[in-house]
């Protein structure tokens, strides 16, 4: 705990160390930073712990962040949900660390299976970020449908996809590690049924796909960061760090864009119920005159016409979809109606534009910031 490089490793927003040993001591402690942890139980015949991981997030984000304890019955994964509303994200981010053991441990218990659940669960509810230690060897196969097309969707008259379906794009990655292991495929299927990308070899500071772990029989890629195909372009960049005498792991840090609002517009927004953060709209007199001018642009009609036209899923993730476009349309009317009123705040939001999550495992970190 006192080692320099350790410590300069774990200055992120939030730090995940997988396979730490920990058992129950409380003895891990950083300054300026919230710790939540978990611990595999200890066979009768082990002579020490095994597994565990620890979530190590800065304080000033931490009231952003909900630990979902009961999400998963598994030892190797614990889940954590980023409020879109703190983080000023589109939605709520569910990211998860993960410790998958290798396929042929005692310690492996469908794993990659129960982890597809579970991802199959919070996707409906948000955007999901994977990021740890899966074993898994993927070479260079495609982790989504290869030559997919809106052509199948019509065949000989009759329409063999819903009407939902997106196509996957073809997103080039790359890959030192040219091993295909059992887990390896299994991670792939899971990321091409759940619409999920491995970061690993796609961005800058890993560009090359360069390898994770290293042991007495070579080198290999088992670590990665997996995001939700709908965030890659949020993602600002993925770096893959140099080995160390820390660990036989490296770190990998993943850089995403966000905006964390301050305390006081936080707190506001809250008591508020998140309504009117920043202005309102009053009825005038020459409102209702306006509004048929309003009615009859272009725009307006353009944007109306999109709305009925366009397709939701009868969904929670399509209901909000669908609340947001109205959302947008009816203050484009108001502002252009309304007298605004602007309700004044105490302290301007304070926007930091760039977030930070870092993982390593094995004595293996990872972590993450925002």
């Amino acid at each position: 705990m006192k080692d320099p490089m350790f410590l300069d490793f774990l200055n992120k927003d939030i730090n995940i160390l997988l396979e730490t040993w920990k058992g129950g001591s409380e003895d891990f402690k950083i300054e300026g930073y919230n710790i939540i942890s978990k611990v595999r139980k200890k066979t009768k015949k082990a002579k020490r712990h095994s597994g565990g991981i620890i979530v190590m997030i800065k304080k000033q984000f931490y009231k952003g962040i909900s630990y979902l304890k009961d999400a998963t019955s598994s030892q190797n994964r614990l889940w954590l949900k980023l409020d879109k509303y703190f983080f000023g994200l589109k939605q709520d981010l569910y990211l998860c660390a993960v410790y998958i053991p290798p396929f042929s441990s005692a310690h492996y218990d469908s794993d990659l299976e129960n982890l597809e659940n579970e991802i199959s669960s919070f996707s409906i509810e948000g955007q999901i970020i994977l990021i740890g230690d899966f074993n898994s060897r993927t070479a260079m196969k495609a982790d989504y449908i290869e030559n997919d097309s809106d052509e199948i969707n019509n065949f000989d008259g009759i329409d063999l996809l819903p009407e939902s379906y997106i196509t996957d794009i073809d997103i080039r990655r790359v890959n030192q590690d040219s091993t295909l292991n059992t887990l390896g495929n299994k991670l792939l299927e899971l990321c091409s049924s759940s619409r999920l990308r491995i970061l690993n070899g796609r961005f800058l500071g890993d560009s090359l796909g360069y390898f994770t772990y290293m042991c007495n029989t070579g080198f290999s890629t088992v670590d990665y960061a997996i995001a939700s195909e709908s965030l890659l372009p949020e993602v600002k960049y993925f770096k893959t760090n140099d080995f160390t005498y820390l660990s036989d792991h490296v770190q990998i840090n993943l850089y995403m864009n966000c905006s964390i609002i301050s305390d006081t517009c936080m707190k506001k927004c809250l008591d508020e119920k998140r309504w009117h953060l920043i202005k309102s709209y009053k009825w005038t007199e020459l409102s209702s005159s306006k509004l048929i001018d309003v009615l009859s642009t272009e725009n307006v009609k353009k944007e109306i016409l999109d709305l009925e036209m366009e397709h939701f899923d009868s969904n929670k993730l399509g209901v909000d979809g669908a609340t947001e476009k109205l959302n947008k349309i009816l203050q484009t009317i108001a502002e252009n109606t309304c007298k605004v009123i602007s309700k004044p705040t105490k302290k301007k939001k304070k926007k930091i534009k760039q977030g930070h999550v870092s993982c390593r495992g094995g004595s293996r970190y990872h972590n993450a910031r925002h």
